[in-house]
């Protein structure tokens, strides 16, 4: 079995064991959906997920499946989340650890698609002037992934710091606390400085891009 078969199998058993331990129902109106979880299969579950990954990744085309099922996966979680009111994958409508795992889905998704339309120079579907194509700057939907891995990573973790300081030094200890709102203060700086970063990055992959220019067409 190739390992995009074996990727997209994996994930198919992974989604029907959370079926299966009722991790996913359309009628929860109650809210209390929860309690009808078998939390061994949801355990389970989550071995298979990270296996389908792990597959998946030395293969860039297996890469690409993998993340447009993903892709896919997201999508119909969104459209159910919206739509219907009953609607629970591990979390309810209401709970915003939904919403959560829906950005986190689709953020794997879209590194796994980038990643398998512009593999890295060397694998097994680049070679000689692709491969050229492929390298630095060309690669801009990789460049795009990881930076959106790095800006979620900077942002929560200048949240949590901003949050722990205000907590720290101006939260009383009785009494309304709005270090949560400090916190996002600080997220908001480290949002707009990874922006900086990244414009940052790209002027300089820019200026190298028109040197080599320069450089083949002098040579």
């Amino acid at each position: 079995m190739s390992r995009r078969s074996l990727s997209l199998v994996l994930l198919v058993v992974a989604v029907g064991l959370l079926f299966a331990g009722g991790f996913v129902q359309f009628d929860d109106t109650s809210g209390f959906g929860s309690s009808q979880w078998i939390l061994a299969l949801g355990g389970l579950a989550l071995v298979p997920t990270l296996a389908s990954v792990v597959v998946a990744w030395p293969d860039p085309k297996a890469r690409l499946w993998t993340g447009i099922a993903l892709a896919v996966l997201t999508g119909l979680l969104i459209c159910e989340s919206i739509l219907n009111d009953g609607f629970r994958f591990i979390w309810g409508q209401s709970e915003g650890e939904l919403a959560f795992l829906e950005f986190a889905t689709g953020l794997v998704a879209f590194v796994l698609i980038a990643n398998g339309v512009q593999p890295a120079p060397g694998s097994e579907t680049t070679a000689g002037a692709d491969a050229a194509a492929q390298a630095g700057p060309g690669r801009w939907l990789v460049r795009t992934a990881a930076y959106l891995c790095g800006t979620i990573v900077v942002v929560l973790a200048a949240i949590a710091a901003g949050a722990d300081y205000y907590t720290r030094t101006e939260c009383p200890e009785e009494g309304d606390c709005l270090a949560g709102l400090g916190g996002f203060v600080w997220g908001a700086f480290a949002l707009l400085a990874c922006g900086v970063a990244v414009l940052v990055i790209e002027i300089v992959f820019w200026r190298r891009r028109l040197r080599k220019t320069a450089e083949l067409r002098g040579g």
